[in-house]
């Protein structure tokens, strides 16, 4: 028994109704909104062609498998091409990789010391704001309202503040 196709507006209005929920189900199975987009499609495509002899109170659940289907589908695809590139060469983690991402790691936690002791040689002032904005998110509003200064001065304080700062990276820039 043929299946039927499904004549164009009807389509359109599920498209209307459906494509957001579809499109968060596939996103679920395959990670990636450009894979679930086309999965989706492809299940309009589905239903254009062979959903007239879908009930139309069972038209979403049958959506929802096909695009089911055509998710899972998606994803297996696109397993067996990242395996296929790793099996190639094209993707390969080394262990200069990792030894690098240790070096980098390194650095990091060296940059945060250092960040850590020019914070430390600021103003009282200029520390107190930095803190507040930086580690407590809080406006420049209420750092005025907690120091009980005027704003103008709480923004002046932490301009000044990152100034010195990127004067103090300049200037171990140019010592290296």
């Amino acid at each position: 028994m043929p299946e039927r196709p499904l004549d164009s507006e009807t389509v359109a209005d599920c498209n209307r109704e459906f494509k957001g929920q579809l499109e968060r189900y596939a996103w679920a199975i395959v990670r990636d909104w450009s894979l679930a987009s086309d999965a989706v499609q492809n299940g309009f495509v589905a239903l254009s062609q062979f959903g007239g002899d879908v009930a139309p109170e069972a038209r979403k659940s049958w959506l929802f498998k096909v695009v089911h289907r055509e998710a899972l589908r998606i994803r297996s695809s696109e397993s067996r091409y990242k395996q296929a590139a790793h099996d190639a060469g094209v993707v390969r983690e080394t262990q200069t990789t990792y030894e690098v991402s240790q070096l980098e790691n390194l650095a990091k936690k060296e940059q945060i010391a250092g960040l850590g002791q020019r914070i430390e040689a600021l103003s009282n002032e200029q520390q107190q704001v930095l803190k507040l904005r930086i580690f407590e998110d809080r406006t420049f509003a209420e750092i005025a309202e907690t120091l009980q200064i005027p704003l103008g001065t709480a923004l002046s304080r932490m301009r000044l503040a990152l100034d010195r700062l990127r004067a103090n990276d300049t200037e171990k820039d140019h010592e290296k």
